[in-house]
Formats: C-alpha cells, sequence, structure tokens
C-alpha cells in the first residue's frame, strides 16, 4: 500500500487545501468513480465497483505515493488540455494490472503472465475510461472544459513510471491531487488498489484552489 509520506516538517495538504475543500473533491471524485465503475461493468460484463478512501494533495517536494515498495508499477499518463493544463496519470503495481487487463480482455484470472500487446492497449483503455470519468466530474464540478490526449502507458519503479512529470520525479515539483482508487471485482471476487494523479500545471493549480468556493 501506501509508504509513509516525507512531508516536510511544518507542510500538509491542509495549507494548501481546506478540510471542506478537499471534501468537495473527495465527492467529485466519487461521482467520477461511479461513472467509471458503470463503464467498466458494461465494458467487462461483471461487477465492478470503485471506491475512494482518500483525496489528499502531495505538497512540492513531497513523494508520490508508491503501491508498493519495491514493486515496478504500471502508469497510464494523458495530457489534460482546455481551461486549465496538466497531466493524468493513473498508477497500479504491475500485478494488480494484469489482473484488471485480464478483466477488461474477458480472460480467467492468471492467464496473462505478462503485460503483453493486447493487455497494455486494454490499461490504456481503463486509465482512459477512468480520468475520462474523473474529469468529467471534475469539469462539471469546477465549470470548465477539459480534454484528454490519448494515452500512453510506462512501466518500472516509481521513478521511472513518472519519468515525464519532470526532472525530480517521484519528488513534485509542484502540488498535485492523488486520489487514492480502490477497484472491488466479482466473479472471481478480489480488489485491486491503484492512484489517479490530476498533475497542473502551477498556474492550473491556482484556477482551481479559486474555483472551490468552500471555505
Amino acid at each position: 500500500m501506501i509508504n509513509p509520506r516525507n512531508t516536510p516538517a511544518g507542510e500538509s495538504s491542509t495549507t494548501l487545501l481546506s478540510i471542506a475543500r478537499l471534501d468537495a473533491l473527495r465527492e467529485v471524485a466519487n461521482i467520477g468513480a461511479g461513472h467509471a465503475a458503470t463503464a467498466l461493468s458494461t465494458l467487462t460484463a461483471t461487477r465492478i465497483m470503485i471506491s475512494v478512501p482518500m483525496v489528499n494533495i502531495v505538497p512540492p517536494g513531497d513523494f508520490v505515493p508508491e503501491i508498493a515498495p519495491g514493486v515496478e508499477i504500471v502508469a497510464v499518463q494523458m495530457a489534460m488540455s482546455g481551461d486549465i493544463s496538466g497531466q493524468t496519470v493513473f498508477l497500479l503495481a504491475i500485478p494488480a494490472g494484469l489482473r484488471l487487463a485480464e478483466r477488461m480482455l474477458r480472460r480467467k484470472r492468471g492467464t496473462s503472465p505478462n503485460l503483453g500487446r493486447l493487455e497494455q492497449s486494454a490499461l490504456n483503455e481503463a486509465g482512459n475510461i477512468l480520468a475520462g470519468a474523473y474529469l468529467t466530474a471534475l469539469s462539471e464540478f469546477l465549470d470548465m472544459r477539459l480534454m484528454l490526449s490519448p494515452p500512453h502507458l510506462h512501466t518500472g519503479d516509481t521513478g521511472e513510471a513518472l519519468s515525464t512529470l519532470g526532472d525530480h520525479a517521484p519528488r513534485v515539483d509542484s502540488p498535485i491531487l492523488c486520489v487514492e482508487t480502490e477497484f472491488f471485482l466479482e466473479e472471481p471476487t478480489e480488489s485491486l488498489h491503484g492512484f489517479f494523479l490530476l498533475v497542473p500545471d502551477p498556474k492550473a493549480f491556482d484556477a482551481i484552489f479559486r474555483a472551490v468556493r468552500v471555505e
């Protein structure tokens, strides 16, 4: 799961966004998760539920959460454009990514030993669905127009998979919105843990703060 965060002394997510505003963004994330769950369930012909245990802000100089120590991850990245710009990233440990890809491909559990071309394509589609659902909910909440580029998949340790986010990845250069995302799958029953990251350009984050008018 998440490694303990190395937040600089005296700095926390609440210095960037109040608890009430985080609660508002958590509600938006829950709406997006519900839409994504419906789309994935329809696509896979199995019941998939998605919960959002936590929404947080990773402050500048802090580390992107790791799925598990020493485990390679898969990252599905998309550029975000429109009224604000930046990137989105969907993170999963590779074993969880394989299980999700099997569901997307309607395969039996354990039949995908590695991330081949079809598995990568399935995860790109899953990331596209999840990011699209989250950003649709966010765009309605913020009254902003947001669009996504086609997805690109990267694998490796956290730093390698997130290398496009900046020279210091996985230590972030500017604040990012981190949505912990839990998938609950049925037939067979299992749960998969991942993260959705909204990585706005610095000026874009200022626009989000202004738009979230909750005190």
